[in-house]
C-alpha cells in the first residue's frame, strides 16, 4: 500500500522551496531549495525543483496533497493543481511551531546548539521579503508584520553588496565577522546604504569593516521598519535564506541583546509549514481527494498580458495559460492583477496597452552663438606657456569602474594615446594600482608626465597617493562636472547639454552664457547603469546583450522608475506574472530615461547639440529611449563613435584640465610610477582622541604610505583640520598617527596586497 506524502511548495522572488511530510509528521524525501535565477523562468525552476524532490521520494509514497505559499502562490496553485494556499506569515508560523511542538527545534545559536520547546519571536528574511512573527506565552502568534515592496533589509540587498564587493554571498558573513570596527552606514534606505558602501570603498575602508557596517545597517532598518515598537520575546528564531549569514546574526544579537537561534530547515520553513497545513486538512476530511496534477511536469504552460481599457487605472491583467495537445487556443487558468471587475466587460480587455501620455520635455534646437561658448581648459588670456609635445594623464575613480587616460599635447589639440577602464571591484587602491601600471606601460619611451588630473568619488584618495602636495600644481583634482564638460566641449565646442549616466551616478550639465548649470542624482540608483545591471544579472543576461534582448520587444512594459529598488521589485513581479523578457528590458530602458529627465533634468535647459557620456549610454536600448522620448536625431544627441570616449570621458577631461593647469604655469608634483608602485598603501578605520580637543570622533579613515599616515578622510568639521585630506604639517600627521592618539587597527593584508591586480 502506497503511503501519502503531503507537500508544501513555497515560491518566492528568489527561490523555489519544497518539503514533504508523512501522516505522522516525519519528513519524506529530501527538502529542496532551488534558486530561480539559475533557470530561464520561474515555471522552469518549479518543474526542475519538483522533479528533484520526486526523485528523492521512496517508491512507496505518492503525493497525497499539496499546498502553496509565497508571492507566487496563486499562480502556482493553478500550475501544479494545488489544494490550498496560505500567506507566508501563516506558513512560516506553522512550520516553526511544528518543530517546537515535536521537539525537533535544535537550533544553532551563537554559543552552540540549543534545544527549544517554544518560540518567542521569529525573524524571517528572504530574497525580497522580511517579516516578524511574535508569539504569546501560549505559543500563539500574537503579532506579525512585513516589509513593504522596498527590498530594504532583505537578501537581495546583501546579494547586491556581495556582487559589488566581488565576493561569493557565502563569504559575506565570515568576512564581516573579522571586522575591527564596523563603519556607520546610512540606514534610511537600501539605496542610501549602498551609496555609503561605495563611498567608503573609494576612501579605502577595509572590506570587513564595510560588510559589518552593512550588517548593522540592515538590522537597524529591519528593527525600525518591521519590528517597530513591539517588544521582542525570546527565544528569537532566525529563519529564511539570510539566516545563513553569520554577520547578520551577530548584528541581530548585538541589537536585540539576546541569542539568535538558527533552526534546522531555516531556508525552507515556509514550505514545511505548508506541508503540515495540507496534511492536517487532508486528515480532517474523510473524502479528501487531492487536486494535484501528477503530470504537470510534462504539461506546457505559458502566460500572456492583457490590458484593461475600461478606466484610467489601465490595469495589466496576467493570464496564466495551459497549452493542451490538440487544442488551438490555450486554456486560460486565471486572470489576476485587476483593481476592479471592469476587465471582465466585453471589449475592455485588449492585447495592446492604452496610449501613454508623452513626457513633455522642451528641447531648444537653436545652437548657442559662438561668442557664448567658453573654454575652461586653457582660456587664451591665462595661457602662460606651451604644452606641445608633453604628456598628461587623467584618473577617474568611480564606484564601479576606474578609468585612466593618457594624452599628448599638440598645442590646441591633443592626441589620445590610451583610454582604459578597470573594474573597481570594491577595492579602489587595487584599481588605482592597475591603472598606474597600465599608464606606465602606455607612456612613450623616455616620456614623463607633465600633470595628472583626478576626478570621481575616489579623486581625492587618488590625488593624495600620487602627489607630494595638494595645492599649486598641474595635478588638478576636479569635480566630475568640470571633467565631463571639459571633454565634451573639446569634442564639440558648441555643446549645449551634457548627459552623463554612469554605474551609480547620473548628471546633467547645461551650458549657460555665464557658466554651467548642473544637477546630479542624490543617493539613488534609479536612472543609472547599476539599475540596468541588477536586472540584467537577475535574468542571467550579459549586460553586453541587453540591447539585443530589448529590441526584440513588441511592446515595452511600463516599469516603475522612481526608485531603483521599487523598479526592480516591479520587474520581478511582472516577470512572475508572465511579461516577456524583451518587453521588460526595453521598458526599463524607457524607465531610466523618464526618471533621468523628470528628476535630474527637471527645470534644466536642454539645448542641442547634446553629448551623451558614461557607460550606460553604450547600451543602445538606453540611447534609443532617449532619442525617441526627446525626438532627437543622431546629430542632435551625439554619442562618440569611439566607445572609449563615452566610457572614459571623465578621465579624458581630467587630463585636459591638468594640461590647462600646466599651461597656466603650474608644475607637477607627481611622485613617479616607481615610487608609488614600489610603496605600500593601506587604510585604517579609527577614532580620534587628539589631545587638545575635547571631542572623540568615531568612524574616521586614515591613509598610510609605508605605515606612515599621509592623509585622512570623512570630514568631521575639525577645527584642527584633521581627517580632511593631506596632512598639512608634521603636527597634523602626528595627530593622525597612532603615536598622536589614533586608536585603530590596520586592515589585515600582507605588505603590498593593496597593489595586487584583481
Amino acid at each position: 500500500m502506497r503511503g501519502n506524502v503531503y507537500v508544501g511548495l513555497d515560491v518566492g522572488s528568489a527561490s523555489v522551496n519544497i518539503v514533504g511530510v508523512a501522516t505522522d509528521g516525519t519528513l519524506v524525501g529530501r527538502p529542496v531549495y532551488t534558486r530561480i535565477g539559475s533557470f530561464p523562468s520561474p515555471v522552469a525552476a518549479l518543474k526542475h525543483a519538483f522533479a528533484e524532490y520526486r526523485q528523492s521520494l521512496p517508491e512507496t509514497h505518492g503525493i497525497g496533497g499539496i499546498g502553496t505559499t509565497g508571492s507566487g502562490r496563486e499562480l502556482n496553485k493553478h500550475i501544479v493543481g494545488g489544494d490550498l494556499t496560505r500567506t507566508e506569515i501563516f506558513a512560516h508560523a506553522v512550520g516553526i511551531a511544528e518543530l517546537a511542538r515535536t521537539g525537533r527545534l535544535a537550533a544553532d545559536g551563537c554559543r552552540g546548539p540549543h534545544r527549544c520547546d517554544r518560540v518567542g519571536t521569529v525573524i524571517e528574511i528572504g530574497g525580497q521579503d522580511a517579516k516578524v512573527i511574535i508569539f504569546d506565552e501560549q505559543g500563539v502568534p500574537a503579532f506579525f508584520n512585513m516589509n513593504s515592496i522596498c527590498s530594504a533589509g532583505t537578501g537581495e540587498f546583501l546579494q547586491q553588496i556581495a556582487d559589488e564587493a566581488g565576493i561569493p554571498i557565502a563569504e559575506f558573513g565570515p568576512i564581516a565577522l573579522t571586522a575591527r570596527q564596523a563603519v556607520k552606514v546610512d540606514t534610511t534606505c537600501t539605496v542610501f546604504s549602498k551609496r555609503d558602501f561605495r563611498h567608503l570603498t573609494q576612501k579605502g575602508v577595509p572590506l570587513p569593516d564595510r560588510l559589518m557596517g552593512i550588517c548593522h545597517a540592515m538590522v537597524h532598518n529591519y528593527t525600525r521598519n518591521v519590528i517597530g515598537t513591539q517588544p521582542v520575546r525570546p527565544p528569537v528564531i532566525f529563519q529564511g535564506g539570510v539566516a545563513a549569514n553569520s554577520g547578520v546574526r551577530e548584528a541581530f544579537r548585538q541589537a536585540l541583546g539576546t541569542e539568535i537561534l538558527k533552526p534546522p530547515f531555516h531556508d525552507v520553513m515556509g514550505a514545511l509549514g505548508m506541508a503540515v497545513i495540507v496534511r492536517d486538512l487532508a486528515l480532517g476530511r474523510a473524502s479528501w481527494v487531492t487536486q494535484f496534477k501528477d503530470d504537470f511536469g510534462e504539461r506546457r504552460y505559458d502566460s500572456r498580458i492583457r490590458y484593461c481599457h475600461g478606466c484610467p487605472n489601465s490595469c495589466e491583467i496576467t493570464q496564466p495559460l495551459e497549452c493542451r495537445p490538440g487544442q488551438m487556443d490555450p486554456v486560460v487558468l486565471d486572470s489576476t492583477g485587476n483593481r476592479c471587475d471592469g476587465y471582465a466587460r466585453p471589449g475592455n480587455l485588449q492585447a495592446t496597452p492604452p496610449p501613454v501620455g508623452v513626457l513633455a520635455v522642451p528641447v531648444i534646437r537653436t545652437p548657442r552663438p559662438p561668442e557664448t561658448c567658453f573654454d575652461i581648459v586653457s582660456p587664451g588670456q591665462a595661457r602662460a606657456r606651451s604644452s606641445t609635445g608633453l604628456c598628461f594623464a587623467g584618473l577617474d575613480g568611480g564606484s564601479r569602474g576606474t578609468k585612466a587616460a593618457l594624452l599628448r599635447s599638440l598645442g590646441e589639440q591633443v592626441e589620445v594615446i590610451e583610454v582604459r577602464a578597470f573594474d573597481t571591484a570594491g577595492d579602489a587602491l587595487a584599481a588605482l594600482a592597475q591603472a598606474l601600471r597600465h599608464l606606465r606601460e602606455s607612456l612613450p619611451p623616455g616620456e614623463g608626465l607633465a600633470g595628472v588630473g583626478t576626478t570621481g568619488s575616489a579623486g581625492e584618495l587618488f590625488r593624495d597617493i600620487i602627489t607630494r602636495r595638494a595645492a599649486r600644481t598641474s595635478d588638478y583634482r576636479s569635480t566630475e562636472i568640470l571633467a565631463h564638460y571639459a571633454w565634451a566641449s573639446y569634442q564639440h565646442p558648441n555643446v549645449g547639454t551634457v548627459l552623463d549616466i554612469g554605474g551609480n551616478d547620473a548628471k546633467i550639465i547645461s551650458v549657460q552664457e555665464n557658466g554651467l548649470d548642473f544637477a546630479m542624482n542624490d543617493k539613488c540608483a534609479a536612472g543609472t547603469g547599476a539599475f540596468l545591471e541588477a536586472v540584467s544579472r537577475r535574468f542571467d543576461v550579459p549586460i553586453s546583450q541587453y540591447a539585443q534582448v530589448a529590441f526584440a520587444s513588441s511592446s515595452p512594459a511600463r516599469v516603475s522608475g522612481r526608485c531603483a529598488v521599487f523598479g526592480e521589485s516591479d520587474i520581478i513581479h511582472k516577470a512572475r506574472a508572465g511579461f516577456p523578457g524583451p518587453d521588460l528590458f526595453l521598458g526599463l530602458a524607457y524607465s531610466v530615461c523618464r526618471t533621468y529627465l523628470s528628476d535630474i533634468g527637471k527645470g534644466k535647459e536642454i539645448r542641442v547639440p547634446i553629448v551623451a557620456q558614461g557607460g550606460t549610454f553604450l547600451n543602445d536600448a538606453v540611447l534609443h529611449a532617449f532619442r525617441d522620448t526627446l525626438g532627437l536625431g543622431p546629430d542632435e544627441l551625439i554619442r562618440y563613435p569611439d566607445t572609449r570616449f563615452v566610457l572614459g570621458a571623465g578621465a579624458l577631461g581630467a587630463a585636459l584640465l591638468a594640461k590647462g593647469m600646466y599651461e597656466r604655469g603650474y608644475d607637477s608634483a607627481f611622485k613617479g610610477f616607481d615610487a608609488i608602485l614600489g610603496s605600500r598603501y593601506d587604510t585604517i578605520t579609527t577614532r580620534c582622541r587628539h589631545a587638545p580637543c575635547t571631542r572623540r570622533c568615531e568612524g574616521l579613515v586614515a591613509l598610510r604610505e609605508n605605515d606612515r599616515v599621509i592623509s585622512g578622510y570623512k570630514s568631521i568639521d575639525c577645527d584642527y583640520g584633521l581627517f580632511d585630506g593631506l596632512a598639512a604639517s608634521e603636527d597634523a600627521r602626528e595627530a593622525m598617527s597612532s603615536g598622536g592618539g589614533l586608536h585603530g587597527r590596520r586592515d589585515q593584508q600582507a605588505p603590498g596586497a593593496a597593489w595586487q591586480p584583481r
